[in-house]
């Protein structure tokens, strides 16, 4: 098999797709607004081409590339003394780096897994590149087709800025659809894999009235001190804002404590 013809398999098997276009990576890099002070976690580093940016604007980069075949090609074109490079998984519960911040360009696979990921994290601020399809679901609205736990559990860990449009043809290859660069800063600590857990589980029951929800767990009396629930009883689940929804992930959690 050539050269070339791997990249294609594994480009294909992954998911990726590589920044091509020199205006859409320098604009990129700049809308990131990454210091000299800054530690970068990259999943993904691909052919290095972000990577190679990343290294010349901030202090030091752990930099994540599950593909061998790219992880290698990365090894011998990259060279700076402030990159770290790793052929593993940058999701794992093993890895344990402290950093600033987090940039990818997240295949539409990994993104949920990923969000959830981050939402358990400390760090200042993430630059993502995602398909718009996604981004979709990480900005809507209760009571939208789109609106998912991991909507919640994104608007709630954190404040979510639009930063670029990215057209398909700024890829290789050529994806199916436009992605957009978003940048993440989170606005509460860290959640807890178990309060993550309980919003999933709770959204499964996202067409079931509130009024259903709440007796089937027995959570009427949970009630008390939390925002007031008797208005908004006859609501579906997945109708509710986004605190809400958090609020019964935390009488849930208390409910499970008590017994």
């Amino acid at each position: 098999m050539s050269e070339k013809d791997h990249k294609k398999k594994q480009k294909k098997s992954l998911g990726q797709n590589f920044l091509v276009d020199d205006n859409i990576i320098k604009k990129v890099i700049e809308l990131s607004e990454i210091g000299d002070n800054d530690v970068v976690y990259e999943v993904g580093s691909g052919n290095g081409v972000l990577t190679n940016e990343l290294c010349k604007t901030s202090k030091f980069v752990h930099s994540f590339e599950i593909d061998s075949y790219f992880y290698l090609y990365c090894k011998k074109k990259l060279s700076f003394s402030n990159l770290r490079l790793l052929n593993m998984d940058a999701f794992d519960n093993a890895v344990d780096v402290d950093f600033d911040v987090f940039f990818s360009s997240l295949p539409y696979y990994e993104s949920r897994n990923a969000f959830s990921w981050l939402c358990q994290r400390s760090f200042k601020k993430g630059i993502i590149l995602l398909q718009r399809e996604f981004v979709d679901k990480l900005l809507s609205s209760p009571g939208n087709k789109n609106y998912r736990a991991v909507s919640i559990i994104t608007q709630y860990r954190f404040s979510i800025k639009l930063l670029l449009d990215v057209p398909r043809h700024s890829f290789d290859p050529k994806p199916k659809v436009d992605s957009v660069l978003i940048e993440i800063v989170p606005k509460t600590p860290p959640l807890p894999k178990k309060t993550i857990n309980d919003i999933q589980f709770l959204f499964s029951f996202r067409k079931k009235n509130v009024s259903f929800l709440l007796k089937y767990f027995k959570l009427e009396k949970k009630c008390d001190g939390y925002a007031d629930f008797d208005h908004i009883k006859d609501k579906k689940v997945g109708q509710l804002p986004v605190e809400q929804i958090y609020q019964l992930s935390l009488m849930l959690n208390e409910r499970n404590n008590d017994q």
